[in-house]
């Protein structure tokens, strides 16, 4: 009753906190290429950072262009 729902709730939990810690002090854009790296998808980032998914995408496409020089 809940008991798997509970168990994914409390991962995700996890998972931003963890993200949060991982992420600090750093500015905004810092922390998504950050974030990105590690994996999480653009939706979670831009949850964890207070941003838009739309701003995620732009930051990580200016990240793998400045790669690219």
């Amino acid at each position: 009753m809940g008991g798997a729902q509970d168990q994914g709730q409390k991962l995700d939990i996890l998972i931003r906190l963890s993200a949060l810690q991982l992420v600090g002090e750093r500015k905004r854009a810092e922390a998504i290429v950050v974030l990105g790296r590690a994996g999480m998808d653009n939706d979670l980032i831009a949850d964890v950072v207070g941003t838009t998914p739309a701003t995620v995408r732009a930051a990580l496409s200016r990240e793998r262009k400045k790669g690219n020089r």
